[in-house]
């Protein structure tokens, strides 16, 4: 029974949520200058393909942990310099 009450629930709240928004001023405004500045930057140029967006991260990410581990083991390095120097 708490299936039923929720789907209709959900259903409700969904139209009332829908219908809000829509007849809202305020939200129409919001979505029509944000569709506006989308379309400006991906026209500048400024907003990517977002086809290659993951691809870009991807090499990103590779190119930070090489970066990161290149530091890490610099410094493991200068560490155990400095701990057999101690000895």
């Amino acid at each position: 029974m708490s299936g039923i009450f929720g789907r209709v629930f959900g259903y409700v709240f969904n139209e009332l949520l829908v219908n809000g928004l829509a007849n809202s001023r305020t939200f129409q405004q919001f979505a029509v200058r944000t569709d506006k500045a989308l379309r400006e930057a991906k026209q500048s140029g400024k907003l990517g393909d977002p086809t290659q967006s993951a691809t870009l991260a991807a090499k990103h990410a590779s190119d930070f942990t090489r970066s990161m581990w290149e530091e890490v083991k610099t410094e493991a390095a200068e560490l155990a310099r400095k701990q057999a120097g101690k000895k």
